[in-house]
């Protein structure tokens, strides 16, 4: 059942549960939580939002790479630094794509994931890419 979730909170708990691989690829982690961006959402998919968005975050980053986690009123973006390039609209939220380049699935089943919660909740999802930053924008439509 829907609960009215904030998902500054769900992030503060992500931050901690993946500490040790931010750790590890010694990131910088930014966050502007301003207000709570609260939506009404199941507990468990607000969880599978932000865990698979966090997670693309720390996977694709680079050894000391930043990611900036911005949560407003109504609005919540995050971005990080990557070596990749940006993902092709036609590609970016079908299910495993792979990189010619790396021979790495570069967007799996995460961000498929994410945009069906996002479709499924009323919630808007846009992505931009350049100058070495990947950022994903999550608004009420």
């Amino acid at each position: 059942r829907a609960h009215e979730i904030d998902l500054a909170e769900i992030t503060k708990k992500y931050l901690q549960l993946f500490n040790e691989f931010i750790n590890e690829k010694q990131l910088i982690i930014e966050t502007i939580f301003t207000s709570s961006f609260k939506i009404r959402i199941h507990p468990m998919l607000a969880d599978s939002l932000i865990m698979n968005m966090l997670g693309n975050a720390i996977k694709y980053n680079y050894f000391g790479g930043k990611i900036t986690i911005i949560v407003s009123k109504n609005s919540y973006c995050i971005s990080n630094t990557s070596m990749l390039k940006p993902i092709l609209p036609e590609k970016l939220f079908k299910r495993l794509n792979t990189s010619k380049e790396n021979q790495e699935t570069s967007n799996g089943l995460g961000l498929a994931i994410v945009k069906k919660i996002a479709d499924t909740n009323r919630l808007q999802i846009i992505y931009h890419a350049g100058n070495g930053l990947h950022q994903f924008d999550i608004s009420n439509q």
